[in-house]
């Protein structure tokens, strides 16, 4: 299993006393431009769904943390690739939805301080490994799975900081 987390602290000393426990508001979802060219193949509806499924994500795993005025999120699904064909896919390229693929998720954060400057980065990619991994899948199930565990990742992180008082 592929699995990249990266993060980058900036100007730690400075923000260590305003990071701890800072409300964090959450960015609106971007789209990344590999994935928007999607957007015809996939069905905009599809993209729309995946920022949906990022924004949850994300607000279950910072549930308690959320606010305005502190720390804020901006979020990337740079590329995303479906297990199962998307509506859009069966009606214009004839698929089926027997059809299964390899899928998975590619995705960036950056987090930033009141006064904009980003204090961390984070990027996360996870794809199967198999085929056969994919059997009884739906539509975006890896994409999904990448999308919770970078939000795990995400709120491990902030947890991390607020310990650390950092």
């Amino acid at each position: 299993m592929k699995r990249t987390i990266t993060a980058f602290f900036a100007m730690a000393a400075l923000a260590a006393p305003a990071l701890a426990n800072e409300p964090v508001s959450i960015s609106d979802i971007g789209i990344g431009e590999a994935l928007q060219e999607k957007a015809e193949e996939y069905g905009q509806r599809e993209l729309d769904y995946l920022a949906r499924e990022m924004r949850t994500a994300l607000e279950r795993e910072l549930g308690d943390r959320l606010g305005e005025n502190g720390l804020r999120l901006d979020v990337v699904i740079v590329d995303a690739t479906p297990n199962r064909p998307t509506m859009e896919q069966m009606a214009s390229r004839g698929l089926h939805m027997s059809s299964i693929s390899v899928g998975g998720a590619s995705l960036e954060a950056h987090l930033f301080d009141a006064q904009g400057a980003e204090l961390e980065s984070y990027a996360y990619s996870w794809r199967s490994h198999n085929i056969r991994d994919v059997v009884g899948y739906v539509t975006w199930t890896d994409a999904r799975r990448a999308i919770r565990r970078f939000a795990d990742d995400i709120g491990d992180s902030l947890d991390e900081m607020d310990a650390s008082g950092s």
